[in-house]
């Protein structure tokens, strides 16, 4: 296993694009190359992805779907996008790029996406590609929101896609666990927990006190689905199926997005959610005991290789499905037919079958490699540890976080500061209930159409577009990623460094002597309590 010896080779994480992007023409930057292409999600993690991929490979232009949010414009959102360090190598190489993005208002909460009737206009005159990234991914979401947002919003998408004049494609990236329920997941669509436009029609009649009553009870509601957020997506998977019979729609399933493996740089992330809230928690001292299976297959994918197999699959379903327009006669009093067996191919964007990788193996990485770029700003050196029973879990929990917590805040108290660590711990624990049905669940996923896909592809392309998951070498793409964590996430230079092992080295001598103190203590109150019931004799 080569974690490379030396940390400074990993330092370099300045913006540098491979040889290999020297390729300037292949079938599938032809597709889009002059495009104008529609996206949704494109403040969000993929989202900003996609863009900055099709503006390298000059597409014509992207109309961006976005709104107002936390107290910030549509258009301050804009700019903070293209402010981020994932878009440098582009102003390098294109400065005036952002002449090619045009900003639309819209709220996929709202009817019709919130468009106005000039902006709708537009996009049905100008648009011939649309991805859809946009998704509310909160796994405990309230049910209206989820799919007055997943579902309704994908469907009036939908209905406007179905107006475009010369629409080639659609692209909508659902989630590898929208049907978890299933232990074998393949590259089908399943029966949906409801009928979609029953449920659509249901929240928008919701009053606020049937929408309380509702949260109450969702979960016994949406089981066997964990949270509304797989639920939704189910929904609008069957929305997307029903659509596809008429338009060329292809769906991308990805697994747990993680950190980029290499473009347009490497271990990028901009949020904590899933395993980068995990990582970055155990880097942080904070998570000391989660309840998982080590031995589980953790079904993670970079989302670089997630960007190339939306656009790889976008392609094959232009060459696949030329030609396709809505047939008038396929409507049946306005609604879509169901079909027995649907055009649109599926596309499981997963690890598990082809490189597969087990939690254990991804703690050994993380923190073999956190030794040589430790946080300076942790809580706690690195003290890992897991647990498949529940109620020992529960225990150490205790021990290992609430005990710590409750001593850490009495601290701060006393020094009158505010007491924040046990707030900490309690958003803590919340996140690892979410995520412990998937730490501890096990699935099969096929991944057929994208083996398919991948030997489709020109040799140029498949270096352009690497969706082959087979090619990374896990121990160096974990170098790549906790260094990405430590300077994305944790916003700490490599300046620093230096200071921070320092400083672990110092919390880890502050470390064994509290353990040596706490189990000494321990040893003393059950020698003195057998003691006292007679047990010892001298």
């Amino acid at each position: 296993m080569d974690l490379r010896a030396s940390a400074e080779s990993g330092h370099n994480n300045e913006l540098t694009m491979t040889e290999e992007r020297k390729i300037t023409s292949t079938p599938v930057m032809e597709f889009y190359r002059d495009k104008c292409v529609l996206i949704t999600g494109g403040t969000g993690f993929i989202g900003r992805l996609l863009i900055e991929k099709l503006l390298r490979i000059n597409v014509r232009q992207i109309i961006l779907l976005s709104r107002p949010k936390k107290g910030k414009t549509t258009q301050q959102r804009c700019d903070d996008l293209f402010s981020s360090i994932v878009f440098m190598n582009l102003k390098k190489d294109c400065p005036t790029f952002i002449e090619r993005v045009k900003l639309v208002d819209a709220d996929l909460q709202h009817p019709s996406l919130g468009l106005s009737d000039e902006s709708i206009e537009y996009i049905v005159n100008n648009a011939q590609i649309v991805l859809h990234a946009a998704s509310d991914v909160r796994f405990d979401q309230a049910l209206k929101k989820a799919i007055e947002v997943n579902v309704r919003g994908t469907r009036d998408l939908l209905r406007i896609a179905e107006k475009i004049v010369n629409l080639e494609l659609f692209v909508y990236i659902s989630t590898a666990y929208s049907n978890c329920p299933q232990g074998l997941i393949k590259e089908q669509f399943y029966t949906p927990p409801s009928e979609p436009e029953k449920m659509i029609q249901l929240v928008e009649a919701m009053d606020e006190r049937f929408e309380e009553h509702m949260n109450k009870t969702v979960n016994d509601f949406i089981h066997p689905w964990p949270n509304t957020y797989v639920y939704t997506k189910a929904l609008t998977e069957d929305v997307v199926r029903q659509y596809g019979e008429l338009l060329p729609i292809a769906v991308v399933r990805p697994s747990i997005v993680i950190a980029t493996n290499e473009e347009p740089i490497g271990g990028w992330t901009d949020n904590i959610y899933g395993l980068n809230g995990v990582i970055a928690g155990v880097a942080l001292g904070i998570i000391r005991i989660m309840h998982v299976d080590d031995n589980n297959k953790a079904d993670i994918i970079p989302a670089d290789i997630v960007v190339n197999t939306v656009l790889a699959a976008g392609w094959q379903t232009y060459v696949e499905r030329k030609g396709d327009r809505p047939l008038p006669e396929a409507k049946t009093n306005g609604e879509l037919k169901g079909v027995a067996k649907p055009r649109t191919k599926i596309y499981n964007c997963v690890t598990g079958n082809d490189n597969p990788i087990s939690y254990q193996k991804i703690y050994k990485y993380s923190i073999e490699v956190g030794k040589h770029c430790p946080p300076k700003k942790s809580l706690w050196i690195v003290c890992h540890n897991t647990t498949t029973n529940k109620y020992l879990y529960e225990f150490y929990k205790v021990i290992y976080h609430l005990l710590p917590a409750l001593l850490i805040d009495t601290y701060l108290r006393v020094i009158r500061r505010t007491p924040r660590v046990m707030d900490l711990y309690r958003k803590v624990h919340k996140f690892a209930t979410v995520i412990e049905y998937f730490a501890n669940g096990r699935w099969t996923f096929e991944n057929d159409n994208l083996k398919s896909l991948r030997e489709k592809l020109s040799p140029d392309d498949q270096i352009m577009f690497q969706c082959n998951i087979q090619k990374i070498e896990w121990a160096d793409y974990f170098w790549t990623y906790i260094h990405g964590l430590r300077k994305h996430i944790a916003n700490e230079p490599l300046e620093n460094l230096d200071e921070a092992i320092k400083r672990h080295k110092q919390m880890r001598i502050v470390h064994y002597f509290i353990l040596a103190a706490y189990y000494s203590i321990w040893a003393l109150l059950i020698f003195y309590l057998c003691k006292a019931v007679g047990m010892l004799v001298f």
